[in-house]
C-alpha cells in the first residue's frame, strides 16, 4: 500500500515544475517538434523530488496566489485509478525561502479565510519543499496550502470528482472582510494511447501516441521516465503539439531517456484552460486541467 501511493504521488508530482525550479528551461526543435527540456540533471533533485501534488507545469514564483484544479488518470499495469484534485496557495511574497546557495525556492504561505470548491471546505495540509544541503536531502514546511484530494471515490479520500466540461465554484471566505469567488472552467476529458514500436536497429524504438482531438489551444505531451531504483517518475521533455489526435515521438527524443537507470516511460497528455484573474485586489493564476499519464515498459 506503500509503494502504492508514493507511486501515485511521484506521478501526481510530475507536473508540477514548481518553486524550486533552477533557473529557464530550453527549448529545442527536433523533427518540427517544439520540445523543451524541463529536466537536465538526473541526479538533480530539484527536478526528481522538487515538486508538489498540483498538476501545474508553470512556474510560481511570479504568481501571488495558486488556484489549481485537475482531474488525473493514471494508466500502468493493465488498470487506471482517476484522480481529482483542487488545490489553492496563497504566497506571502515578503517571506522568501532560499536554497543554501541563495535561490529562491519557494515562498511561505498564508491562511487569511476558508476557501471551497463547489461548496465543499478544502482541507490545509502541509506545503512542502525539497532542496539539498551538503548532499543531505531536507525536507521542509513553508506553511499550508488548501488542498481536496479524491483517488477512485474511496472513503478516506475527499468527496471532490472533477467535472469534465464543466465548471467548477470557487469559493474564498476571508476571516475579515466579504465573501468572493468566481467560476472555473474545466476541460473535456482527455483519454490517451502510446504504443512503442521498436525500429529495425533494435536499440531504437519510438512512441505513437494517439488520443480524441478537442483542438484546445494549451495542449502537451509531458515525456518522463521511471526510475528503476524508487519508481520516482523525472520529467525530461515537455512537447507543445496541436491538440489533434496523434503524435508520433521519434526515437531521437526517446534515446535520451537512459535505459539503464530508467525502466518505464511515462507519457502525460495534458489538455488545459488557464488565466490571469484578480480576487480582492490579489493576483490568482487560475488553471484547469485534464491530464491522462500512461506508463509503459522500455520494450
Amino acid at each position: 500500500m506503500k509503494k502504492y501511493f508514493l507511486y501515485i504521488l511521484t506521478l501526481l508530482a510530475f507536473f508540477y515544475a514548481g518553486c524550486d525550479k533552477p533557473g529557464p528551461t530550453e527549448l529545442v526543435y527536433e523533427d518540427n517538434l517544439e520540445v523543451e527540456i524541463i529536466g537536465k540533471d538526473i541526479d538533480n533533485e530539484y527536478y526528481a523530488n522538487g515538486f508538489d501534488t498540483t498538476g501545474v507545469t508553470e512556474v510560481v514564483q511570479n504568481y501571488a496566489s495558486i488556484i489549481t484544479v485537475s482531474g488525473i488518470k493514471l494508466t500502468r499495469d493493465g488498470r487506471t485509478d482517476n484522480i481529482s484534485t483542487a488545490l489553492t496557495f496563497l504566497f506571502d511574497k515578503t517571506k522568501p525561502f532560499r536554497s543554501p546557495q541563495g535561490n529562491i525556492i519557494g515562498y511561505n504561505t498564508i491562511v487569511p479565510g476558508i476557501i471551497k470548491f463547489n461548496d465543499l471546505t478544502a482541507r490545509l495540509t502541509n506545503y512542502r519543499v525539497r532542496f539539498r544541503e551538503a548532499g543531505v536531502l531536507i525536507d521542509t514546511v513553508l506553511g499550508k496550502k488548501y488542498e481536496l484530494f479524491n483517488i477512485n471515490g474511496r472513503a478516506f479520500s475527499d468527496p471532490f470528482i472533477f467535472p469534465y466540461n464543466s465548471i467548477i465554484s470557487f469559493l474564498f471566505n476571508p476571516f475579515v472582510g466579504p465573501s468572493s469567488g468566481f467560476d472555473i472552467i474545466t476541460p473535456k476529458e482527455i483519454t490517451g494511447n502510446v504504443k512503442l514500436v521498436r525500429l529495425p536497429n533494435q536499440n531504437n524504438i519510438r512512441a505513437e501516441l494517439t488520443w480524441q482531438g478537442e483542438n484546445v489551444n494549451n495542449f502537451s505531451i509531458i515525456l518522463g521516465g521511471v526510475r528503476n531504483s524508487n519508481q520516482q517518475v523525472f520529467p525530461f521533455f515537455r512537447i507543445r503539439t496541436k491538440d489533434d489526435g496523434s503524435l508520433v515521438i521519434p526515437n531521437s527524443i526517446l534515446k535520451n531517456i537512459p535505459r539503464d537507470r530508467f525502466n518505464k516511460i511515462s507519457i502525460s497528455f495534458i489538455r488545459k484552460y488557464d488565466k490571469l484573474t484578480q480576487l480582492q485586489n490579489t493576483e490568482l493564476y487560475v488553471s484547469s486541467q485534464s491530464i491522462h499519464t500512461i506508463i509503459v515498459e522500455i520494450p
